[in-house]
């Protein structure tokens, strides 16, 4: 899954660029067929941003929504309209597993400035606008361009929430059933050990061997 994860945040990606590229040329003077097949292009990468379950996210480098894709709007409870041209942190408010908003030093959107990398956090979970909180997973890729200056951040996140349950549910499983096989091994082993003490048992040599054999291996 983390694989898929990836290559979808790769074609994402490169569907906002088209889609940006595409719609930048289309302000230029170009030969009329040039223009119609840029605007096939451009309406190709925009039917699939619109369908796709993930949210995507896009925005300049004083960090406003440009691109609020109607999966984003799915999973925040903000429409795209809604969320365009304001700030990202409004819509995208990060919490931790206790509950407390992130600080900036957490938010993979202030680890990917800094750090000039695409940055994922798949321990996220997101306020939304109904006020309710789900799980998230997001990866976040700083916008660099030739001049090595900041341009915005694109960001692609799901709603993980029944994963992560299951993902729970799977442990607190694994957790009980090793709790309940550990313990008979620990009331055998406290009888052995109360048979192996002379103060309150007696018992020969042989059986003494079976015994303390059976202790090492309990």
């Amino acid at each position: 899954p983390q694989i898929v994860f990836f290559a979808c945040i790769v074609i994402i990606a490169m569907l906002i660029a088209m889609v940006v590229y595409f719609k930048r040329q289309s302000t230029l003077k170009k030969p009329q067929d040039g223009l119609q097949i840029n605007s096939q292009e451009s309406v190709k990468s925009s039917i699939i941003l619109n369908y796709i379950d993930d949210g995507v996210i896009l925005t300049d480098a004083n960090n406003v929504i440009q691109l609020f894709n109607p999966g984003a709007g799915r999973i925040t409870g903000w429409t795209p309209e809604e969320a365009t041209g304001i700030d990202y942190r409004l819509v995208l408010q990060l919490q931790n597993e206790r509950g407390q908003a992130y600080q900036e030093t957490d938010s993979p959107f202030y680890k990917a400035l800094t750090n000039f990398t695409s940055i994922r956090d798949n321990q996220a979970y997101l306020l939304t606008k109904s006020k309710t909180v789900i799980s998230l997973d997001i990866d976040v890729t700083p916008l660099i361009d030739d001049n090595n200056t900041f341009q915005g951040f694109i960001g692609i996140f799901r709603d993980v929430s029944a994963k992560r349950k299951e993902e729970q549910q799977r442990a607190d499983f694994i957790s009980t059933a090793s709790h309940e096989m550990r313990t008979p091994v620990a009331a055998i082993e406290g009888y052995l050990s109360l048979a192996l003490n002379d103060n309150v048992s007696n018992i020969d040599n042989k059986a003494r061997g079976f015994l303390l054999r059976a202790h090492e291996n309990s």
